[in-house]
């Protein structure tokens, strides 16, 4: 009898630990795409308001075709135009 007792003592302990590490995945995984998203607009920022104009001639002014890519990515933040065609 006492082994029952301590076979369902432990499996509603081990059930109970699994919800609760189900339940932290969710909570990771939320704040975890909330991190992400967040690291994106600040990249999308640094790269069209944050980086200097000599940073994005060295890395877009190269050729016509990446000052393209730079103005249509930075569209409406104002710093689209910084690299001329």
């Amino acid at each position: 009898m006492r082994m029952i007792k301590c076979l369902v003592l432990f499996s509603t302990l081990l059930l109970i630990g699994c919800a609760q590490v189900d339940a932290g995945k969710k909570v990771l995984a939320q704040k975890g795409a909330t991190l992400s998203d967040s690291a994106l607009v600040d990249a999308v920022w640094w790269t069209c308001q944050g980086s200097s104009v000599g940073a994005v001639k060295r890395m877009y002014g190269a050729s016509a075709e990446r000052a393209d890519l730079y103005r249509e990515f930075c569209q409406g933040s104002g710093t689209a135009n910084v690299v001329a065609p």
